[in-house]
């Protein structure tokens, strides 16, 4: 089966569409506004720290509101907006079904989300977007703070609608002949999400209900003052946001899952095991999420559970990636522009999942908590390894929903600009964080090493803002008058590649 190539329609006419299709490019196009957005903020944030002292921001609280939209947008408004368009476009056509289960309550799921990115804009609350109490109580007057919680929790009930439309879709509409153990891994890391995403999102909704009650001064669940408990937030902060860590993730394995096969002409290595991965690390995601709180003031056997827990993440980890390289070991293996940015992500994947396990153990937790050591790692998780697949995925994409081939010189430029500004950018924050530089820092101290590792990685991110900007020409400019793309088989691997339906157990 090859998927559908249609000419896109025009913008005005899918706007109101509760088709799939129509719904995921939605998705996928406010996605890509909100990372441009929110990577206009980043660069910003690096151009302020080039240099100690007042650079382009005079008032520190002014560069708390940059970071706080900055986090706020390429989490809630570019990972998971994007994860849905994809999921939107390709679920209902891997499982050999008509549309979503579900598709006016589809189309309300992405019209919730410009509301709530108008809020959290409009309002650029000066917050971190952690929100953590007491400072998002006390030290945060004015509606800015409350429109931001207005606003994550609009997103939030927009993703929950989501994931229940995910979880029927697939599990109650798709075709007789399609066994879930042949399902593709996409749809599977789909489900897995959606699941994980009904598990979490409500305890942060809670949260936020609590925060924004201590803010009026009804309540006192989080001020000491009146003798709440801040940790209990942070509790019920991780306990969404560990599994959310991998909610982010998931989808990019699983997209890798479907490039990596298709452009090393082989079928994947091991079905089962990616399979197992997959339900495991969704499983183990709910048991680890005070290791963000190490240094809280927990005792030691409750800090050795969260280590070890979040420690038995590691194998499922591993066993995709030996998946993805047995897979291309031995195949015929083209590197078109989505081969580059996966390999490029399973590049990273390996640096960023180092930092993740040695920020475990507890004594190298205490030296690096609140340094750039953590914004080192999370970046290049986030924009290292799934931004890079999301990429390669976007590449894959485009000539199946446009009909025409992008610019393939301009692709390998934006490719090598983001894999190279990344490891500028976050490899360095790792040393930084070395030399225990904090961070949601305005300024720093001077010192020789500090000063040249900031503006390492102040260009690194230029190079990679360059390398959107190559992207964003490159995907204009070939949409409009781009070569046209064989519709079989754009990128001329074999068109049984394109079978997503097709999948045999090894």
């Amino acid at each position: 089966m090859v998927i559908e190539v249609r000419k896109p329609r025009p913008l005005w006419e899918i706007l109101f569409s509760t088709h799939h299709t129509d719904v995921g490019l939605l998705y996928i196009i406010t996605s890509f506004v909100f990372i441009f957005l929110g990577g206009a903020m980043a660069l910003i944030l690096r151009a302020e720290l080039f240099l100690p002292g007042e650079t382009l921001i005079s008032d520190p609280s002014v560069f708390n509101q940059i970071f706080t939209v900055h986090g706020t947008t390429m989490l809630f408004l570019w990972v998971v907006p994007f994860t849905a368009g994809v999921a939107n476009y390709l679920v209902p056509i891997m499982i050999k079904y008509k549309d979503m289960a579900y598709p006016k309550l589809n189309s309300v799921a992405f019209w919730m989300i410009p509301p709530g990115a108008a809020l959290v804009w409009l309002g650029f609350a000066d917050t971190g977007w952690t929100a953590y109490p007491p400072y998002s109580i006390l030290s945060a007057p004015g509606p800015a703070a409350d429109m931001w919680i207005f606003g994550l929790k609009i997103l939030g009930l927009s993703s929950i609608l989501g994931s229940i439309n995910f979880v029927v879709t697939i599990l109650k509409c798709k075709h007789p002949d399609i066994p879930a153990m042949k399902m593709p891994l996409f749809v599977w890391s789909i489900l897995v999400i959606s699941f994980m995403t009904l598990g979490a999102l409500p305890t942060f909704t809670a949260a936020l209900i609590m925060l924004y009650t201590d803010r009026l001064g009804v309540s006192g669940f989080f001020n000491p003052a009146m003798g709440g408990d801040p940790i209990a937030y942070q509790h019920l902060f991780w306990f969404t946001f560990h599994p959310e860590v991998y909610i982010f993730l998931l989808p990019a394995v699983g997209m890798a899952y479907e490039l990596v096969p298709k452009f090393s002409r082989k079928p994947i290595f091991s079905y089962v095991s990616g399979v197992i991965a997959l339900v495991l690390l969704m499983v183990i995601s709910f048991g680890s999420w005070a290791h963000h709180m190490l240094a809280t003031g927990m005792s030691f056997t409750e800090k050795t559970v969260f280590m070890v827990g979040t420690l038995a993440a590691v194998p499922m980890s591993a066993m995709h990636v030996f998946n993805w390289l047995a897979t291309a070991w031995g195949g015929r293996i083209r590197f078109s522009a989505p081969m580059m940015f996966v390999f490029g992500g399973i590049a990273l994947f390996f640096a960023s999942g180092a930092g993740g396990v040695l920020n475990t153990a507890l004594p190298l937790d205490f030296i690096t908590h609140d340094t750039y050591w953590v914004v080192g790692h999370f970046h290049l998780m986030l924009m290292g390894t799934v931004t890079l697949i999301f990429f390669g995925f976007t590449y894959y994409l485009f000539p199946l929903i446009t009909g025409r081939m992008y610019n393939k010189m301009l692709a390998s430029v934006h490719f090598w600009m983001t894999f190279i500004g990344s490891i500028m950018v976050f490899i360095t924050q790792h040393i930084l964080g070395l030399f225990a530089m904090p961070r949601r820092v305005w300024d720093y101290i001077p010192t020789p090493e500090v000063l040249v590792m900031n503006q390492i990685a102040t260009i690194g991110a230029f190079i990679l803002g360059i390398g959107m900007a190559v992207f964003l020409y490159n995907m204009l400019k070939s949409s409009a008058s781009g070569k046209p793309a064989k519709m079989e088989d754009p990128f001329e691997i074999g068109e049984q590649y394109y079978d997503h339906r097709r999948r045999e157990p090894h």
